[in-house]
């Protein structure tokens, strides 16, 4: 059974490159595809495109799969998962899902959905066979903590610029102190998430915030 999953999850990534390199599409030739690997840096041959296509390449490694989704100008996850939003997916061996919730697991914004038995609406009732969402390791998800800092960021940003664009024009006091507590929330929110990030060893620079 895994050595199927995994023959399958190339064949979607081969199906979606022979797609995206149609008339309706791209337009692009399997040489023409090959020479914007080599213009990336990361040259895949026009034969092992055709292979990758009809099926006899029976594996894709990491650096392929990157450089050919930059050449055909879309992301990598939507090479692995591109029956999006709603097509079933053996995501992992055994385990299904809709599309947007691989898709979700793929890209760290949420963990994968799987079946339990350990769920009841009261505590006296017998456990119902649900679906749940798994969560990331929190110890370890770089990704999430990344994102959550990120979004602060931009909600600081926000705040600034309203705040500004308030007192260039005179608004109501209420409403600059209004953006002057979402920005002070946010940059606190920001400066706590970046005292995690160190605590996780992560790659944070020399600055808390965006200045």
């Amino acid at each position: 059974m895994t050595q199927f999953w995994a023959e399958q999850l190339v064949a979607r990534v081969a199906g979606e490159v022979r797609r995206l390199r149609g008339k309706e599409h791209s337009g692009l030739s399997a040489a023409r595809l090959a020479d914007r690997t080599v213009e990336i840096g990361y040259g895949i041959s026009r034969s092992v495109v055709a292979d990758l296509e009809t099926g006899r390449k029976k594996s894709i490694d990491v650096p392929e799969l990157l450089v050919l989704a930059a050449a055909l100008g879309v992301s990598p996850a939507q090479l692995v998962f591109p029956d999006l939003p709603r097509g079933k997916v053996e995501v992992l061996p055994g385990l299904e899902q809709e599309s947007h919730d691989a898709l979700q697991w793929f890209s760290g914004e949420a963990g994968l959905m799987k079946p339990s038995t350990d769920w009841s609406e009261r505590g006296d009732e017998e456990p119902m066979d649900v679906w749940v969402r798994e969560q990331f390791d929190p110890k370890n998800d770089r990704v999430g903590i990344a994102r959550e800092w990120l979004k602060a960021l931009q909600a600081m940003r926000r705040a600034r610029v309203q705040m500004r664009n308030g007192l260039s024009k005179q608004d109501s006091v209420e409403h600059v102190e209004a953006m002057k507590f979402m920005y002070e929330d946010a940059r606190r929110r920001s400066e706590e998430l970046f005292r995690q990030m160190t605590e996780l060893d992560m790659n944070v620079g020399d600055e808390v915030s965006d200045g």
